[in-house]
C-alpha cells in the first residue's frame, strides 16, 4: 500500500489532497482513498481504467473511500470554479515513475550481478547453485511466462526512453510550456491593465497555434505510437494501451493547461477545443452516424445475397484465428520512422563541410554539415539589418537538422539545414536579444513536418545570432541559452553561430560543447569564416545541384532555338509569381524574371527562380522582363524593355485577352524577329504543372 500527499493550488498556500492507492501496473493504480486537506470544496476527476469517468465532490478535510478502483489519471479542482486553479493531481507518468521504483530494471540486475562477482569466487558459486535449485524449481511454463513480461518490459522501456526524446510529448518539454503558462495565468491575475498584457504577448495567437498543435497531435497519436514500435514486428495490444494511454495523460496535461490561461484570457471565449461539443454539432454527428449505418445495413443485405454459406464460413474462421492472438496489426503509413541517420548529407555537393577541429580543440562535434540553403537564408535574414547599419540589432534564428553520434569516440556529426525565424513576440535590440515565447511552437511544427515527410530525426542542432559591431564571442548570456536549448540526452551535439555583420566579410565563429560540457570560448577559437564568403558558395553550389525537372521549359514549342537563349525554364515560385501578377491587369512592364545561366547543360538555358515586382535581388541575376499587354505587338514590347535591352536574354509577354503567354529570346540586344524562335503556353496550364509538382 503506498499513501502520497500531491500538493495542489501551491501559489502562496499549502493546500493538498491525499491520495491512498496502490501501483498494479506501469500505467494502472488501485484506488483506495481520497482526502480533502484543503478548507473548501473539491471537485475529483477519476479516469477509470476501462475508459469512463467518475466525478466526486469531497467538501473541505472531508474524504472519500473507494472499493479497488482502477484508475490512470485523477484531476482535481476547486468546486464551483471555471477549472482554471487546478488539474492533473495523478497521471501514467506518476504511475510509471511509481513503477519503477518498486521494480528493478535490467540494468539495476547487472549491477547487482557485478557487484555478487566482487564478493568472491565462494560467493559467486554459492548463488549459481541457489539460483539454479530455484530454476529447477520452476515450470517450463513458468519459464516462458517469466521471460516474455521481460521481453515485454525491456521493449517498453526502450520505448519510454524514445518518447523521452520527442521535443513535444517528453516530460522536459511538458514542463518547461505548463512552467510558461503557468507564468501567463500568474501575471495576468497580478497585472492591473490585463487587455495590455494579452496584448503585449500575443496570448490569444498564442493559445489558438498551441491549440492546433496539440489538436495535431491527437490526429496523429495512432501514428506517433506506431513510430515508437516500429523495431518491434510482435509487441501486443496490451504496451501498446499502456503506450496509448501515457500520451493521452501528457496531451491531458497540456490540454488543461492550455484551458486554464484560456479562461484566465476570457472565461467565455472558447479559444481551443476542450471537453466536447455542443449539441447542434452533436445532432449534426449523429445523423451522418444513422447515415453511415444505414448505408452499411444496405451494403451487408446485398453482400448476403451474393454470397454462400461455406465462403462465409471460411471469413468466420480466419476471424476466429486472428481474434485469438493479442497482436497488433500494424498498417502501413507515411509516418516518421526517426532514423538517425546522415548518409545523405555526406560527400553531398549541396553541404558544406566543416570538420571542427579547425577551428576549436577538444569539441564534442567532430563535423559540421550545412545545407547551402540554409547559408543563404542565413545571409538574406542579416541582409535586411545591412541596409540600415547606422541603427544595428541584433537578430538571430534557430537551426534544425540531424545528429548522429559515434559511441566508440563519444563525438556526434552533424547538419544545419532549415532555419526557423522568431515570431513577432521576440525582441531584438542593441544589446538585447529574446527569441519569445513564439518560436517554440514553430519549432515543434517545423519538426515535425520535416519527420514526416522524410522519416529521418530532424532535432535544433543550432542557433544563430548577431553581436553587430561588438566582435565575436561568446558571452555568458550566450552560455545560459545553449544550456536551455540543448538536448535533454544528448546535450553536447547543439552548435552555436556568433556573426558580426557590420565587419567587412561579416565574420562568424562556430562555438560548440567540450566533452566535459563546458563551451569553447572566444579564445578557444583557432579560425574565423567569413558568411560573405559561405553565401557565394551556397550560390554557386546551389545552381551546380539543380534537377532540370523541377522546372518548366517554356520554350520547349518553338521551332527554332536560339543560340543565345535556348531554354527558358520557370521554377513552381517563378510560375506562382507570375500568375500572381497577373491577377492586377495591369498594362506594360509589370516583372523582372531572375535566375542564373545553367553552366552544366552545355548550352545558354537560364533557369528563372522568381517573377518579381521588385528589380532589386541579393543573389540571382537579371534574366528577362514580364510585359502584359492586350495582344503581342513586337513594337509595344520592344518600347517597354527599352532600359533593360542590354542586360535581358528573354521577354514573357503575357495576353489578358486570351490567358496565355509567349516567350521571345533576345538577339544583340534585340527581340528576335523570327517568329519560330517564339514559344507559346496557356498559363493555366503552367499551374496545373506546379500543382503536379507539389
Amino acid at each position: 500500500m503506498i499513501c502520497v500527499v500531491i500538493p495542489l493550488w501551491g501559489q502562496g498556500t499549502k493546500r493538498n489532497i491525499k491520495i491512498d492507492k496502490e501501483v498494479i501496473s506501469e500505467s494502472v493504480i488501485k484506488l483506495k482513498s481520497i482526502t480533502n486537506n484543503n478548507d473548501f470544496d473539491v471537485e475529483i476527476i477519476i479516469k477509470t481504467a476501462n475508459g469512463s469517468e467518475r466525478r466526486e465532490i469531497i467538501s473541505q478535510k472531508g474524504s472519500i473511500q473507494f472499493e479497488d478502483l482502477e484508475s490512470h489519471r485523477i484531476l482535481a479542482y476547486p468546486k464551483g470554479t471555471p477549472h482554471q486553479d487546478g488539474g492533473v493531481i495523478w497521471g501514467t507518468t506518476d504511475t510509471r515513475k511509481e513503477w519503477e521504483k518498486l521494480h528493478k530494471t535490467e540494468e539495476n540486475e547487472a549491477e547487482e550481478e557485478s557487484v555478487s562477482e566482487e564478493k568472491g569466487e565462494e560467493s559467486k558459486e554459492k548463488n549459481v547453485e541457489e539460483r539454479s535449485s530455484v530454476e529447477r524449481s520452476k515450470s517450463p511454463i513458468e519459464d516462458v511466462a517469466k521471460e516474455k513480461n521481460k521481453k515485454s518490459f525491456r521493449i517498453l522501456d526502450a520505448v519510454l526512453r524514445k518518447l523521452e526524446k520527442d521535443p513535444y510529448l517528453s516530460d522536459n518539454a511538458i514542463e518547461n510550456d505548463i512552467a510558461e503558462i503557468e507564468n501567463f495565468i500568474e501575471d495576468l491575475n497580478n497585472w492591473s491593465d490585463k487587455e495590455a498584457y494579452i496584448e503585449k504577448y500575443n496570448l490569444v495567437d498564442y493559445v489558438k497555434n498551441a491549440g492546433r498543435i496539440l489538436e495535431e497531435t491527437k490526429d496523429e497519436k495512432d501514428e506517433i505510437i506506431e513510430n515508437l514500435f516500429s523495431e518491434y514486428d510482435n509487441y501486443n495490444s496490451e504496451l501498446y494501451n499502456r503506450i496509448e494511454a501515457i500520451i493521452d495523460d501528457k496531451l491531458e496535461v497540456r490540454e488543461d493547461a492550455l484551458g486554464r490561461l484560456c479562461d484566465a484570457i476570457d472565461p467565455k471565449q472558447q479559444l481551443i477545443k476542450r471537453g466536447g461539443v455542443d449539441m447542434l454539432a452533436i445532432l449534426n454527428i449523429v445523423l451522418i452516424v444513422l447515415l453511415i449505418i444505414g448505408l452499411i445495413i444496405l451494403i451487408v443485405v446485398l453482400a448476403k445475397r451474393k454470397s454462400s454459406t461455406p465462403k462465409n464460413a471460411a471469413i468466420q474462421q480466419t476471424a476466429d484465428t486472428n481474434t485469438s492472438q493479442s497482436i497488433v496489426v500494424r498498417r502501413k503509413t507515411t509516418s516518421i520512422l526517426k532514423k538517425q541517420s546522415l548518409v545523405d548529407v555526406v560527400d553531398n555537393s549541396a553541404y558544406l563541410t566543416i570538420e571542427c577541429s579547425e577551428f576549436s580543440d577538444n569539441t564534442a562535434v567532430r563535423r559540421m554539415y550545412i545545407k547551402n540553403t540554409c547559408i543563404k537564408d542565413i545571409y538574406n535574414m542579416y541582409a535586411d539589418d545591412l541596409r540600415n547599419p547606422d541603427n544595428p540589432k541584433e537578430d538571430g534564428c534557430m537551426v534544425l537538422g540531424r545528429w548522429v553520434h559515434d559511441e566508440q569516440l563519444n563525438e556526434y556529426y552533424v547538419s544545419l539545414e532549415e532555419i526557423v525565424r522568431p515570431g513577432d513576440d521576440a525582441v531584438f535590440q542593441e544589446y538585447e536579444l529574446n527569441f519569445g515565447g513564439k518560436i517554440k511552437l514553430r519549432i515543434a511544427e517545423k519538426l515535425r513536418k520535416l519527420r514526416r515527410e522524410t522519416n529521418l530525426q530532424y532535432d535544433l542542432t543550432c542557433w544563430v545570432h548577431s553581436h553587430p559591431g561588438l566582435g565575436v564571442f561568446f558571452s555568458n548570456s550566450d552560455s545560459g541559452v545553449q544550456m536551455q536549448l540543448k538536448h535533454p540526452t544528448h546535450p553536447k551535439f547543439l552548435t552555436a553561430i556568433v556573426v558580426d555583420i557590420l565587419t567587412p566579410q561579416q565574420e562568424f565563429g562556430i562555438f560548440t560543447f567540450k566533452h566535459d560540457l563546458s563551451i569553447n570560448s572566444k579564445d578557444d577559437l583557432k579560425k574565423m569564416y567569413s558568411l560573405e564568403e559561405l553565401h557565394k558558395w551556397a550560390v554557386e553550389s546551389e545552381r551546380n545541384t539543380i534537377n532540370i525537372d523541377d522546372y518548366y521549359n517554356v520554350l520547349s514549342n518553338a521551332e527554332l532555338l536560339s543560340e543565345n537563349c535556348s531554354g527558358v525554364y520557370l521554377s513552381n515560385g517563378a510560375i506562382i509569381d507570375m500568375s500572381s501578377i497577373t491577377t492586377e491587369q495591369n498594362i506594360g512592364l509589370v516583372g523582372w524574371a531572375k535566375g542564373f545561366l545553367d553552366k552544366n547543360r552545355g548550352k545558354k538555358d537560364y533557369i528563372v527562380k522568381t517573377i518579381s515586382k521588385q528589380e532589386y535581388s541579393t543573389e540571382d541575376d537579371l534574366l528577362g522582363c514580364f510585359v502584359m499587354g492586350t495582344h503581342c505587338s513586337i513594337p509595344s514590347i520592344r518600347r517597354a524593355v527599352e532600359v533593360y535591352k542590354d542586360k535581358i536574354k528573354f521577354v514573357i509577354f503575357y495576353s489578358v485577352t486570351d490567358g496565355k503567354i509567349t516567350t521571345i529570346p533576345v538577339e544583340d540586344m534585340q527581340l528576335a524577329m523570327n517568329e519560330k524562335y517564339y514559344a507559346e503556353e496557356n498559363i493555366e496550364d503552367l499551374k496545373i504543372w506546379t500543382r503536379r509538382r507539389r
